[in-house]
């Protein structure tokens, strides 16, 4: 089945679009963006000591975790149709 795209606001660094494949919108964040988030939570995460605040820390280290993988899909589907990162 092919899936389309249909944007319903093209925001810039956040437009809301919606899939043929899904029951609601998403939202797409510029990969620069996202790397700007992943490096803002990952900074902040390094700030908190697990002993003192686990369960902060482990919400936030989701937060990271899920950004990571994220951020490691959008870099390898760049890589493999030939694009160069927006950041370094």
């Amino acid at each position: 089945m092919e899936t389309t795209a249909e944007v319903l606001d093209p925001t810039i660094n956040c437009a809301i679009v919606k899939l043929s494949t899904r029951a609601f919108p998403g939202v797409l964040l510029q990969g620069d963006t996202l790397y700007s988030l992943y490096r803002g939570v990952q900074k902040t995460l390094t700030t908190l000591n697990p002993d003192e605040q686990p369960e902060a820390y482990d919400e936030l280290e989701f937060v990271v975790d899920s950004l990571k993988g994220y951020l490691d899909l959008y870099e390898s589907v760049l890589t493999r149709n030939g694009y160069s990162l927006p950041y370094f």
